[in-house]
């Protein structure tokens, strides 16, 4: 349960950069300080993005381990 509230935490976080990214221009920065944070924006949402694909993976491995756990006669459907 946990696991889906951080993914979710994650995903706003992701939105709420690309709404800064987007926004940035239009925030009055000098020219400088607009390059900086887009950088730095960018980073963030790379970031997050990568996190959120890494919280991915042990779902879908736990899922295949337990697939090969399962005993073959127990697959066996045959009534």
């Amino acid at each position: 349960m946990w696991g889906y509230t951080v993914a979710m935490r994650k995903d706003v976080m992701i939105m709420l950069w690309g709404a800064f990214v987007a926004f940035l221009p239009f925030l009055g920065f000098p020219n400088s300080w607009d390059a900086v944070l887009m950088v730095i924006a960018g980073v963030c949402v790379i970031s997050l993005g990568i996190a959120v694909r890494r919280g991915n993976r042990p779902l879908m491995r736990s899922t295949l381990a337990r697939a090969e756990q399962t005993p073959a006669s127990s697959l066996n459907h045959e009534a």
